[in-house]
């Protein structure tokens, strides 16, 4: 069976975005700014992989 192209998977960017959110989520229970901001660079990692079509260089 063929595979969609690379940039049609969203698996990666929908795992990630799981962990950047469960992140900041434990950051704030903890009361922990590390965590939090940990997870706002992983949730905006994966708003990047959610582009399909990136631009052109």
């Amino acid at each position: 069976m063929p595979r969609r192209p690379r940039e049609y998977r969203r698996t990666p960017a929908l795992l990630l975005l799981a962990v950047g959110l469960a992140v900041p989520s434990a950051g704030l229970v903890l009361a922990h700014g590390l965590l939090i901001a940990a997870g706002l660079v992983l949730a905006g990692i994966a708003g990047e992989l959610f582009d399909s079509f990136p631009p052109d260089r």
